[in-house]
């Protein structure tokens, strides 16, 4: 090939204690592209272009990362690619995994799944050179991982356009299991090792026949808004939310035959969704040739594009309930157009309007959309989620359209609420959204569910990055930083020291009379100085870097020990921190905590300050 091509390093940080490294192995599920430039799994060169899959122990990673002053000459294991599109599967045990496994009989060695599209092509400027990925538990979850864009230098997660660092609970999969029917978890001998997803074992869950019972009623006469949305662009949201005018619909896709007229191009939509108990009550014969015959319930989903027209798409309700269905994101459907005088059948959801429209209206049963009452505002308050003003077309969620949902959703993931937007928080009815997309979403920024591709900005849990030409960050601050690496991490990411410093701004001594250091995988204790002089300040002391997030918690009394002034210090991986003071004892009201944190080169920098209260 021509062009020249720019490689971007991949590192496997093993942050897991469950396996030894002896019984962690790296598959590569695609074929990697022979761009000319070379790419290598470890040291050794990628010379096969042909193979779709490809397993390696991890040791047989373990290599120098060039150019990579944060690594220096210490030996990691990596990867680096400038052409490659599919899955790494990193499974654990005795042996690699042969093939893609099946998600619905995955057989019993915990597996993760993390999906790059590399193309490292240099293209001229200003146009970016950019790759993605995502760490997917789509399939099911067998343990806790992480992916971070990491800064060459430093190691520390670079600006992104999306989420970055991606994390997930240490007690991921223990916490799954106990939110899911028991039919789909997954154990060797008493272990539970994997958990399959409602759309890997559709009939494990719940199906969907009571939601569109209910819907059959509420439809007949306030139908579903399945609709596009651009996102306000005068409001207050931050530009680093990346929200600002973002297009939740359709941007155009593939020529299939065959296909309504203009199916392919862009054009926003606006179509209704009625549940029927009867898709055809007067034996339309050009729908009856095409399956949907007198007495088939279902839905109807009518409206209009601005450049097709009007369009009808037909789903039989067996079609939605079938584990291909609603689960799956990818039901047969019918599209009808002039009229009726013309119809067609897909074999799935296909990449044009009709699927686009088909994937919206799913997207929302499966998040709670479809039955909710929950008041916006009223849901906002509760929840603490800023919605800068934004107007809606509805007071409630159930009566938005699906791109305003979508909207909302990354409105509130951007500000780490989303959960508080999803499942149970919209309908108490357990049957009407799916249970392993909420109870993925509450462990991990990952997709949990195909239909997580409909949330944008700073909620899109696809991680993008630049080899060149990167663009301008929103809102001014120069342009977003090229990759130094890609870090896959097994387990959870590093969590980073905290430096602390301690003044104590009155006249009166402080002693220290309890700390704790909770959670760390690298000690159980840290120092800190037994007084605190009044007028003083006493630094040099800190709580060291864990391979999981940890607890700092002191207190420092005045008085003996009866009135109490405490830290509580939560860190977790490579940004993360609350620190949240609290006073106790008869003296409280005569004291005032504060902190100010810094983080510098990798090492959050907190200083304490114990002041008399103004």
């Amino acid at each position: 090939m021509s062009g020249t091509y720019i490689n971007t390093p991949f590192v496997i940080t093993n942050n897991q204690s469950d396996y030894p490294e002896d019984q962690i192995w790296v598959s590569f599920s695609g074929v990697f592209t022979n761009t000319g430039t070379p790419q290598y799994i470890g040291a050794t060169q990628i010379t096969n272009f042909t193979s779709n899959w490809q397993s390696f122990k991890l040791a047989d990673l373990l290599a120098p990362v060039p150019n990579l002053p944060y690594f220096g000459t210490t030996a990691q294991y990596t990867f680096s690619l400038n052409g490659f599109s599919g899955r790494v599967y990193i499974n654990y045990g005795p042996a690699a995994l042969t093939e893609p496994p099946n998600p619905g009989a995955p057989g019993t060695s915990p597996y993760l799944v993390f999906e790059p599209t590399v193309d490292g092509e240099t293209l001229a400027p200003p146009t970016p050179t950019a790759s993605n990925m995502d760490l997917s538990y789509v399939d099911g979850v067998s343990a806790p991982a992480a992916t971070m864009v990491s800064n060459a230098t430093t190691g520390q997660p670079l600006q992104a356009t999306s989420v970055n660092p991606v994390t997930s609970c240490s007690n991921i999969l223990s916490n799954v299991v106990n939110q899911v029917p028991s039919g789909a978890v997954v154990s060797n001998g008493t272990k539970n090792v994997r958990v399959m997803s409602s759309a890997a074992a559709p009939s494990a869950y719940h199906d969907w026949t009571s939601l569109m019972t209910t819907l059959q009623k509420s439809t007949a006469t306030n139908p579903l808004n399945v609709c596009s949305y651009t996102s306000p662009t005068n409001t207050g949201i931050p530009v680093s939310y990346a929200l600002s005018g973002a297009l939740f619909g359709y941007s155009g896709g593939k020529t299939y035959s065959p296909q309504a007229p203009d199916f392919a191009t862009a054009q926003d939509y606006t179509t209704q969704a009625t549940f029927k108990t009867n898709l055809n009550p007067d034996n339309n014969s050009v729908l009856t040739k095409v399956g949907i015959t007198n007495g088939t319930p279902g839905v109807e989903i009518s409206g209009t594009g601005t450049v097709t027209g009007a369009f009808s798409i037909y789903i039989k309700e067996t079609d939605l309930n079938a584990g291909t269905g609603i689960y799956g994101n990818n039901p047969p459907y019918v599209v009808a157009y002039n009229g009726t005088e013309n119809a067609y059948n897909t074999d799935g959801i296909v990449n044009d309007l009709g699927g686009r429209v088909v994937g919206d209206l799913m997207a929302g049963m499966v998040f709670g959309w479809s039955a909710s009452s929950v008041n916006i505002e009223k849901h906002a308050l509760k929840t603490g989620t800023k919605l800068y003003n934004t107007p809606f077309s509805s007071v409630t969620i159930g009566g938005l359209k699906t791109g305003e949902l979508f909207f909302l959703l990354s409105l509130a993931g951007a500000q780490k609420k989303l959960t508080d937007w999803l499942g149970s928080e919209l309908d108490s009815n357990s049957d009407n959204y799916d249970p392993y997309l909420y109870a993925i979403a509450q462990n991990s920024d990952a997709y949990g569910s195909g239909f997580t591709d409909r949330l944008q900005g700073y909620s899109n849990p696809d991680t993008y990055w630049y080899t060149a030409n990167p663009p301008a960050i929103p809102g001014g601050g120069g342009n977003y930083e090229t990759v130094g690496f890609v870090d896959l991490i097994l387990g959870q990411p590093t969590t980073i020291p905290m430096a602390i410093l301690l003044t104590n701004n009155t006249t009166q001594e402080l002693t220290l009379t309890n700390k704790q250091l909770i959670g760390s995988s690298t000690t159980s204790s840290f120092d800190l100085p037994p007084e605190l002089a009044g007028g003083s300040t006493a630094g040099g002391y800190s709580a060291p870097a864990s391979k999981t997030p940890y607890q700092a918690i002191w207190t420092y009394s005045p008085d003996g020990g009866k009135t109490e002034l405490t830290f509580q210090c939560d860190l977790s991986g490579p940004n993360g921190i609350t620190i949240i003071p609290s006073k106790t004892g008869p003296d409280a009201d005569k004291w005032e905590l504060s902190e100010e944190p810094t983080l510098e080169s990798g090492v959050w920098v907190v200083r304490f300050y114990y002041s008399e209260a103004s």
